[in-house]
């Protein structure tokens, strides 16, 4: 599950821009808040993807974490919502 989460991010980033790595472990270490990779217009949009794709709901505690601003984080954070809402 995490791959897929993992593929499904990194798809919807790269929507916007390439991302700057070339490996996956730098592709989970990403930081793409902090390089503006997607402006707050994107953003919404982002986090609406995010919650259709996996059907949860991120809180605003959630997106303003620090998980959310990486790749990893991001991946861990929505597998994290999966299992609570099982």
């Amino acid at each position: 599950m995490t791959q897929k989460i993992f593929i499904f991010i990194v798809s919807l980033l790269e929507k916007h821009q390439p991302i700057p790595a070339e490996t996956d472990a730098e592709r989970m270490a990403y930081r793409f808040l902090e390089t503006a990779h997607i402006d707050s217009f994107g953003l919404n949009e982002f986090i609406i993807e995010i919650e259709d794709q996996f059907n949860i709901a991120l809180s605003p505690e959630d997106t303003q974490s620090e998980e959310f601003r990486s790749v990893g984080g991001l991946v861990q954070l929505i597998k994290n919502r999966m299992n609570t809402s099982n």
